[in-house]
């Protein structure tokens, strides 16, 4: 298989966008995985550090436009930083809103289980409202960590495949306006308490399943 190329949510620990794409600066690393029996290598590039400003700034702007696929990152134990990660989102959205682009929302962390301020259940109702795939991992114990990675190839395989089959692929306005309003709904709710209570009124879309689209 061809090199699956792209720029990403970067550092598993706070808030962080990982791009699969091509990006011609940043720190870029490969990872080569074989995936349903078939060999790839993506390019992996970090493009999302909160105080970046001119250069760096532009550079992550390119990237976002370019990547074929986007990891958002978050902490489990850090409540503000799983916020973030659903604002990242929204921005996300509107630099790719007229494409399919894989999308998938990463909890980190979830060997501190002590530590824990946002539950499972909470980042699956986030996936669903934003319309993203979702899956939890420990970086330090590297659980999960290989199968989000299959889980992007899988993503962009099935996109790439459906080309052919999807000659206006464009969702309609209405569509885009549904899906803004309900954003906005769902990080207005996150500042209550108790939040998980609204994970229970969200479908879930299979959101945790990587395989399918």
């Amino acid at each position: 298989m061809e090199a699956e190329r792209s720029p990403g949510p970067g550092c598993l620990g706070s808030v962080a966008l990982t791009a699969f794409s091509w990006c011609p600066a940043g720190a870029a690393y490969e990872r080569r995985l074989t995936v349903d029996g078939e060999e790839t290598t993506l390019l992996v590039l970090d493009t999302w550090e909160p105080e970046q400003r001119g250069e760096e700034t532009q550079r992550r702007s390119h990237c976002l436009q370019i990547g074929n696929a986007y990891i958002i990152v978050y902490s489990v134990t850090d409540r503000d930083s799983f916020e973030s990660a659903s604002e990242l989102r929204i921005q996300l959205r509107r630099a790719r809103q007229a494409e399919d682009i894989p999308i998938i929302l990463v909890g980190n962390k979830t060997d501190l289980v002590r530590c824990r301020e946002v539950s499972e259940e909470e980042g699956q109702a986030c996936a669903a409202v934003f319309d993203c795939k979702f899956i939890e991992t420990s970086a330090a114990l590297q659980h999960n960590v290989a199968e989000l990675f299959e889980g992007v190839v899988r993503q962009i395989r099935l996109r790439q495949g459906g080309k052919k089959s999807h000659l206006h692929p464009t969702p309609g306005q209405k569509h885009k306006e549904s899906l803004a309003s309900r954003a906005r709904h769902f990080l207005d709710r996150l500042v209550t308490r108790n939040s998980s209570r609204v994970a229970l009124k969200v479908r879930s879309k299979s959101c945790h399943d990587l395989s399918v689209l």
